[in-house]
Parts: structure tokens; sequence; C-alpha cells
């Protein structure tokens, strides 16, 4: 079993946290004022910052989704299409209690990270599922 694209994944998983959760600490002072006055050209920039390593992970998830061979890529395509339609059931169900009743659970900007934590739940139960058709 060739562990090169499992170890390359992890890395890039890693580099791309590691810039997120940067880019928010490093908003979350800038924009509470802690590093001098909010400059508005900068403040839009900065604003979309953290959504750059999301774009970051999405590719790191797709690269190794290409690398992988035919039976670990459908296995991987299956968990991200699990946890994807649980961060949407979520996101939506969330959003409806939101609109009619007023409850603020969440922030939107925690969509890529419940589409983590799906993706963590989902994962144990889909290790080897595979479906015969026959």
């Amino acid at each position: 079993m060739n562990k090169a694209p499992l170890t390359r994944y992890l890395i890039g998983m890693s580099f791309w946290m590691a810039l997120y959760i940067s880019a928010i600490v490093f908003n979350g002072f800038y924009f509470r004022g802690s590093l001098g006055p909010v400059e508005v050209p900068l403040s839009y920039v900065l604003a979309v910052l953290p959504s750059l390593p999301v774009g970051g992970m999405i590719w790191v998830m797709l690269r190794h989704i290409e690398t992988s061979d035919e039976y670990v890529r459908g296995q991987l395509v299956r968990r991200y299409l699990i946890a994807m339609g649980l961060t949407l059931l979520l996101c939506s169900a969330y959003t409806f209690l939101e609109n009619y009743t007023g409850v603020k659970i969440f922030e939107r900007l925690y969509v890529f990270a419940v589409f983590c934590a799906c993706l963590a739940v989902v994962t144990p139960f889909t290790l080897g599922a595979t479906r015969n058709p026959s």
C-alpha cells in the first residue's frame, strides 16, 4: 500500500488549515482595531482572506481523490457526498430555525467547519462499505 498520497494529503490539509486559522486570528485582531485603524479598502480584502485557504483545502481533497486508486476514490467520493448532504441538510434546517423562530446557534462562516465535522462523523461508518449491485 502506497502511503505517499495519504501523506501529501495530510501535509496539504495541515498547511491550509494552519493558514485558515492564522487568517481568522489575524482578522480577529485587525477588525477589533487591535492592529490600528481599520482601512476600508483593505478590510474587503482581509474579510475574504480566510476563504482562500478553504479553497486550498478543497483543492487538496480533489487532488487526493485524483491520485487514489479506483476503490479508494469511490470511498472518498462517497464520504464527501454523504458529508456534503448532511451539511446541506443541517444548514438548511438551521436556516429555517433561524428565520422562523429567531434561534441563533452559529454564524454561517462555520459551514465549512460543519462539513469537516460531518466528514469526521461519516468516515468511520463508510470505511470499507461497498454495495454489490448484483
